[in-house]
């Protein structure tokens, strides 16, 4: 894109809507997306920012008046600069505290909407990260009224949006003081970290409450965002005209210590901000992010709290559905494209199919998420058992189709002989059969007969046995005891043509069960490594939190402030006992046998025994 769009915007209404255009925009891009967004007071050259992360000089409005140039939230996306195959989606957001606009309520439901679709978000401020300063960022000490964990009551809602919200970058412009304490020189993080230490209050109750609600305000920003960074920015120029005109001006124009910063908060943006997910496992693309942005834009312009939890239950059923069709599609396209039919023997098209079958369901999994009782799960197997066996259907009827046209044709002679009664005469059995074996012979050497050629020869063999009956009892040339010599041996011929018969079609049943034993094993294999590969994730998002927990409880325990301390003790004590939860087996296992009971009847029954026992060993084996 060289130029924004308008991603979220005002309706008439006073309500958020979602930009069609935009949303549409989002939809195509299939990549994981990095969402780096920012927010801050209007007229504070957040603008600026997001065109130097685009890499341009021009693109998001940065305006030269003291008037808003940005309305609602506007989008850019481009290839990620440094991650291959990632797609970087900048969101440059209103300015908050709009005088014109005068609307608290619009600048809340933007810096929601910032923090829950970004990966990234940036605070934009000027000078200092003094009183005043958190005094202006109230609306984080706010969003518990509009942002919920879950969807039932939960009070330690905030207590979990550590794991869902994105790292945290306050950018500090046109600084003109020493970044020094007590003293001695500090980096830009421990200036932040030391500006987000809770106040006591001097003045009495008046005073008291004015730092109670600043603190609220620190505390919200601690507990919220466990990753956070501090950048400031020199004036870029002390030049009016030049300041007013960034969009147009040249690098070399600006103050070198200020380019040099500016680059090291693209780096950092470029390095540390990560992957959009989702339910801590599932990577965002830009179909998933145009889901999010319409729901969360819905639900929180609605007077609603946004749920997370909802939210992301919506995007599941949406994307399992998306991954059910897109991988029976794969199956179906695939076959299509590999299986010549009809196939030589039954095992080139089983292998074929479970070739097929194996890639669709990599991309099952790979797409789906959240699959409660592997429900869509179910779906693709029924799908993909129901594409196959029409395949299987289709191979066999052509085959038989063949084989029968291919054996009338080579037949035809010898039906003309018998309609003629050739045969009815001395000698006549001799000839007959050494017809019969002569078409066997010429039929066996025609190529791709398919499945059906064994069965369509038998078929024929049996079609023909009365004729050869009749024809040896008239032959004169045949004594009586040569003549019960050949109905014995043609008795012995037919037994053995009925057991060929049915050993042929237990040799095809057995072929296909053990191909469907197979598919079982396989998905439940894959499905207990995409659970295993997910609780690492999870995992990881909990020792996270706890990490941060720790380290905030210590902080407050250290400066005096027990109350807080006890706080996060309580949310690491919450966080430890899930983690315990989800390194139990007990719940894949649980999952084991949902997929157990919704695969296994789509089984042979002569399988079905085999299936549990393998579905026991894999739980086994996971504890």
């Amino acid at each position: 894109m060289d130029l924004p769009v308008c991603l979220i915007e005002n309706s008439a209404d006073g309500k958020m809507q979602v930009n069609a255009e935009a949303i549409n925009i989002l939809s195509q891009i299939t990549e994981p997306v990095v969402v780096v967004a920012i927010v801050g007071l209007y007229r504070t050259g957040k603008s600026y920012l997001m065109n130097k992360l685009a890499g341009s000089q021009k693109g998001f409005d940065l305006g030269a008046t003291v008037q808003a140039q940005t309305k609602g939230i506007w989008m850019r996306c481009l290839p990620h600069p440094t991650m291959a195959g990632h797609t970087l989606v900048l969101l440059d957001t209103e300015g908050l505290g709009d005088v014109e606009k005068g609307d608290k309520k619009n600048d809340m439901w933007i810096f929601c909407l910032a923090t829950l679709l970004s990966s990234a978000l940036v605070y934009n401020s000027k000078a200092v990260i003094d009183e005043d300063a958190i005094e202006k960022i109230h609306y984080v000490g706010e969003m518990a009224e509009l942002i919920k964990v879950r969807s039932t009551d939960n009070d330690d809602d905030e207590a979990e949006f550590d794991r869902h919200f994105p790292i945290f970058i306050w950018a500090v412009r046109d600084v003109t003081l020493k970044l020094e304490f007590n003293g001695k020189p500090i980096s830009e993080d421990e200036y932040l970290e030391k500006a987000l230490m809770l106040q006591k209050a001097e003045n009495g109750q008046k005073g008291s409450a004015k730092v109670e609600r600043r603190n609220k305000c620190r505390e919200c920003i601690r507990m919220y965002f466990k990753e956070r960074k501090c950048f400031m920015f020199d004036l870029p120029t002390a030049d009016k005209n030049v300041l007013q005109n960034m969009d147009e001006v040249s690098d070399d124009q600006l103050s070198p210590v200020f380019m040099v910063q500016t680059k090291e908060f693209c780096d950092y943006v470029y390095n540390n901000a990560g992957v959009k997910y989702v339910d801590d496992v599932h990577q965002v693309n830009g179909k998933s992010l145009a889901h999010l942005a319409t729901l969360y834009t819905h639900a929180i312009s609605s007077s609603n709290a946004a749920c997370i939890e909802d939210v992301v239950n919506n995007i599941s059923v949406a994307e399992n559905t998306v991954a059910v069709r897109e991988a029976t599609q794969h199956y179906e396209n695939k076959m299509k494209e590999r299986v010549t039919l009809p196939t030589e023997t039954l095992d080139q098209i089983l292998k074929l199919s479970e070739e097929c079958e194996k890639e669709a369901l990599k991309i099952f999994m790979k797409k789906s998420f959240k699959d409660k009782d592997q429900q869509f799960q179910k779906q693709f197997l029924e799908i993909i058992e129901k594409k196959k066996n029409e395949f299987f259907q289709k191979n066999d009827t052509e085959s038989q189709t063949h084989c029968e046209k291919l054996i009338k044709t080579i037949s035809k002679d010898l039906q003309n002989y018998l309609d003629q009664g050739s045969y009815v005469t001395s000698g006549g059995y001799q000839k007959f059969k050494e017809e019969m074996k002569r078409i066997e012979e010429k039929y066996k050497n025609e190529p791709r007969k398919g499945t059906k050629a064994e069965e369509v020869l038998q078929k024929f063999n049996k079609s023909k046995e009365m004729d050869g009956i009749t024809i040896m009892k008239s032959d004169e040339a045949l004594s009586d005891q040569q003549k019960q010599r050949e109905e014995e041996k043609a008795n012995i011929e037919k037994r053995e043509l009925q057991r060929k018969m049915e050993e042929n079609q237990r040799s095809e049943e057995n072929k296909k069960m053990e191909h469907q034993r197979r598919i079982f094993e396989q998905n439940l294999k894959e499905m207990a490594e995409k659970i295993q590969m997910d609780t690492h994730l999870r995992q990881k998002h909990f020792q996270d939190s706890l990490q941060h927990k720790t380290t905030e409880r210590d902080l407050y325990r250290s400066q005096g402030w027990e109350e807080q301390a006890m706080m996060y003790q309580e949310q690491i004590n919450d966080v430890s006992k899930k983690q315990e939860e989800l390194s139990s087996s007990s719940w894949l296992s649980g999952a084991i046998d949902v997929l157990s009971f919704v695969a296994i009847p789509l089984l042979p029954p002569p399988y079905r025994f085999a299936a549990i026992v393998i579905a026991g060993v894999l739980k086994m084996v996971i504890k």
